[in-house]
């Protein structure tokens, strides 16, 4: 680490080597010719776009894929990773943001999980277990309770204990995937001195993260993955905000973008009652006073990198979050935080991260799916009987402009490619009419004429029928060419909002820790 250490030995051999490694998922290329090394001591931070290959980088270390090409080496020796628990024996672990700990079990009893000593040849010695577990915290600076379940424990300390019970494998290597996400400023203070003590000890650590001001903190090298392809590493004392941001943007442009000349939404003049209004919105954990409003005919998009309380704050919008408090107006009506079905009712779609698990009825029909959220303008009677011929009339009406490649309205929704079930998650909201559209990461995984073809559809849709939309979109690209405003989140909290007509490599770098109002006379020069 830069702060105390002794300079890394740039001449010693590397814990761990990948070269020129490449990865195909089917007929997609993911890794393209990605070197990557990790030397004794240091801390190797791996940057990188939504998308970019990073946990598949990893993931080809920790033996969980397997290459297509290149070679890996571990303390100089060729491996052929295989699983995770080969790489663990050769002393490399992964810790990941969902911590891989059992929640039912003591802090000892998962540190040695499945390796506890014995007793006489056949029982457990569980007094050794927690005497072990205990001189394991005490050696990284922990006074973690032993004996405590768990699910018990704060975040922070459950990642420690997954940290040491990496560390009793004797891991040498350990992989840090967004570590902070989860943690309060003082809890990232002690995950920082772990780091700091662990390098002191010869170890090598990969850091994944977003964010730039810990990576300027704790990294002594920096390597950019883009489009599959990994730079040079960056000496930290080289390394400049606004070039890392440069190097982190995608080169690769939508079919939108490219049918269309730069920055050619039209900026509409909006006025009359707000689609959406919020006021000292927050929860429990996540969000602070969040103050925001969407006019109809208006798209806002919520900016912020991982862990920042972009999904959280859609997902209390919608109704989904318990805990959530303050005023919420949809339509200039206040209503409930917390309650779905009074959001929902109010005119408010909702577009979630996960199309499969919480968008779609997989093995139901296309116009089943499309009639779910609106099923009082299907049925009639006093019997609610459900009429067919106005079922069809809203598959017809959703799907209209968003060239759904389908049998037919009658094909199960889990028989479509990602594209088409994205779109039909899309298509029953806007058959709904809702004053507000909330879309978190809609074009996830999507290709780029079907990510077009929604784009369209929802511009229509703001243009014709003045829908409001509130958009989490990690494509900066996309953002930055489908928003007429951009609000930065950060740790919760609304921090500022980015120039209407902003770059998405501007964009990258304010989310890194740049500056609005640097932005805009850059461009004014």
């Amino acid at each position: 680490m830069p702060a105390g250490n002794e300079p890394i030995d740039a001449a010693a051999p590397p814990l761990v080597e990948m070269r020129n490694i490449v990865k195909r998922f089917g007929d997609v290329e993911v890794l393209r010719d990605v070197s990557f090394d990790v030397r004794p001591g240091e801390v190797h931070a791996l940057l990188g776009g939504n998308g970019a290959g990073k946990s598949t980088l990893m993931k080809i270390l920790m033996g969980v894929h397997r290459t297509d090409g290149g070679r890996i080496f571990v303390d100089g020796e060729e491996v052929t990773p295989t699983d995770v628990g080969t790489s663990l024996s050769r002393g490399v672990a992964m810790i990941f943001q969902e911590l891989s700990l059992l929640p039912n079990l003591s802090v000892a009893e998962n540190i040695f999980f499945g390796r506890e000593p014995l007793r006489a040849g056949f029982r457990i010695d569980r007094r050794a277990v927690r005497e072990r577990a205990r001189e394991l915290l005490a050696d990284h600076g922990f006074a973690i309770p032993v004996d405590a379940e768990v699910e018990n424990l704060p975040f922070a300390q459950r990642q420690v204990v997954e940290i040491v019970r990496a560390a009793s494998f004797g891991a040498r290597v350990l992989i840090m995937d967004e570590p902070t996400s989860a943690l309060t400023a003082r809890e990232e203070e002690k995950l920082f001195e772990l780091i700091e003590h662990l390098t002191k000890r010869g170890n090598g650590i990969v850091y994944i993260s977003h964010r730039m001001g810990e990576i300027m903190r704790v990294a002594d090298r920096i390597t950019i993955l883009r489009d599959g392809r990994s730079s040079t590493p960056i000496p930290i004392a080289e390394a400049r905000i606004e070039k890392i941001s440069e190097q982190m943007s995608s080169t690769a442009r939508t079919v939108e973008q490219v049918d269309q000349p730069e920055h050619s939404i039209v900026r509409r003049s909006v006025s009359g009652t707000p689609a959406l209004r919020l006021r000292n919105f927050s929860t429990a954990r996540t969000l602070d006073n969040i103050d925001l409003t969407v006019m109809p005919g208006e798209i806002v998009g919520i900016a912020g990198l991982v862990g920042s309380g972009r999904s959280t704050l859609c997902k209390a919008i919608a109704g989904l979050i318990p805990d959530a408090r303050g005023l919420i107006e949809i339509g200039g009506q206040a209503i409930r935080p917390g309650k779905p079905h009074a959001v929902l009712g109010k005119g408010i779609g909702f577009v979630p991260e996960d199309r499969r698990l919480e968008g779609l009825v997989i093995d139901h029909a296309l116009e089943t799916n499309i009639a779910l959220p609106n099923l009082r303008r299907v049925t009639g009677g006093s019997l609610g009987v459900v009429r067919r011929s106005r079922v069809r009339e809203l598959f017809e009406y959703g799907t209209r402009g968003l060239a759904l490649v389908a049998r037919g309205p009658l094909q199960p929704a889990g028989e479509l490619s990602g594209g088409n079930q994205q779109k039909v998650v899309v298509a029953k909201w806007l058959a709904s009419r809702p004053r507000l559209l909330i879309l978190d990461e809609p074009t996830a995984g999507v290709d780029i004429r079907a990510k077009a073809d929604m784009g369209a559809a929802l511009r229509r849709a703001v243009r014709e029928e003045g829908l409001g939309i509130l958009l989490v979109n990690s494509e900066l690209d996309e953002m930055v060419t489908l928003c007429d405003r951009i609000l930065i989140l950060e740790r919760g909290r609304l921090t500022g909002s980015a120039p209407a007509r902003i770059e998405p490599a501007q964009l990258q770098a304010l989310l890194l820790g740049g500056n609005t109002e640097t932005i805009e006379r850059r461009k004014t020069q």
